[in-house]
């Protein structure tokens, strides 16, 4: 992957989406999640890097009983777009057999990372698995994934903040902002 020259790179002045809407919509799938999961353990697994901050709120928010796991999955292709092939760099430490698990993603765009790691999830006979993602980029999407909880939908664009990167950089800022100039 290449890096970005940091000096090159022009934030939008406005928020896409500020912290306080992002608080808000966090504790809306909350509420959503536990009215479904209720009476049973969620076993969360957050998608590294972009999902951290993402999940850590989601499981604050959440009343039902939660375990979590993480993944760290590469994908080969270009630097804005994903090849489908996938490289497991971390994998979970927990059993899902038997759980009912809960997929927590930063983006899905062209869907194809995700449907590899649902197909590779599925193969370990989970009880059931859905997906949370913070933002649905439609129309970048290439191939179909199920997502049943949905923070945030755009249509395009280059995004960072709130856990979501550029090169490692802006995941620190509270809100989710467009790069206008990559």
């Amino acid at each position: 992957m290449s890096t970005t020259n940091a000096s090159n790179i022009k934030l939008s002045q406005t928020p896409l989406f500020s912290a306080e809407e992002i608080a808000a919509r966090v504790n809306e799938l909350a509420a959503q999640i536990d009215k479904d999961y209720r009476g049973r353990e969620i076993f969360m697994i957050a998608v590294l890097k972009g999902s951290f901050l993402f999940i850590a709120d989601l499981i604050r928010a959440v009343n039902t009983p939660t375990v979590v796991d993480f993944v760290r999955l590469a994908s080969y292709g270009s630097a804005t777009q994903s090849s489908g092939i996938i490289e497991v760099r971390k994998d979970l430490e927990m059993s899902i057999k038997d759980r009912d698990v809960l997929v927590v993603e930063d983006i899905v765009d062209s869907g194809l990372t995700l449907k590899s790691l649902r197909s590779m999830l599925l193969n370990r006979q989970p009880a059931s698995l859905r997906i949370c993602t913070l933002i649905d980029k439609q129309a970048q999407r290439v191939t179909n994934v199920p997502v049943d909880y949905i923070g945030f939908s755009i249509d395009d664009g280059f995004i960072v903040g709130y856990g979501l990167d550029l090169d490692e950089r802006y995941r620190d800022l509270p809100d989710i902002r467009i790069i206008e100039n990559v």
